[in-house]
């Protein structure tokens, strides 16, 4: 089955990924964040829905039903926002350097030399498990990086292969 391609985590082309990259950078990996970590606001959401549905059934006030139902629509408007701002984010590595670029209003750009990355490691939780999702730990000598843990990465194994394989040589030299 082939994801709709707003969801899709993988050969993604970000649009505005272009400005950021110096000349001398190939694209090497370019990710978006694992849908996961939209899914606390999809539950807050359809809780929000039973809970208007059965406040609903029992005021029968309509001043009350409408703020029940108004403050379901924040919930729903909160939850809209998130996933316009999930899907305006990436996570890339170039030859150069590692990258996240997030933020709607303000927009960040998170980056670490990929000279100055010592180790990496994969954290990934029971339900990072279950879900194909996981965090990539970049870890430098020195001083605290801007970009020292991405959450949220899908296959983090791959992820973890590819980023070593640019940041370390791929061993066939």
């Amino acid at each position: 089955m082939r994801l709709p391609t707003f969801l899709m985590v993988r050969n993604i082309e970000p649009h505005h990924l272009q400005r950021y990259l110096l000349p001398q950078e190939e694209d090497a990996v370019i990710i978006r964040r694992h849908p996961a970590v939209l899914l606390r606001y999809v539950l807050e959401a359809i809780a929000g829905l039973i809970l208007a549905g059965v406040l609903s059934g029992l005021v029968s006030q309509g001043t009350v039903l409408t703020v029940i139902w108004c403050l379901w629509l924040a919930f729903l408007g909160r939850l809209l926002f998130k996933v316009y701002e999930w899907s305006d984010e990436f996570f890339a590595v170039t030859g150069v350097r590692v990258m996240l670029v997030h933020g709607i209003v303000t927009r960040r750009v998170d980056m670490m030399p990929l000279s100055k990355v010592t180790d990496l490691t994969v954290d990934r939780s029971i339900l990072g498990r279950m879900l194909g999702y996981g965090t990539v730990v970049l870890e430098s000598a020195g001083q605290e990086q801007a970009l020292s843990k991405v959450t949220f990465v899908p296959e983090p194994e791959g992820v973890y292969l590819q980023i070593s394989a640019v940041a370390f040589g791929s061993g066939d030299d």
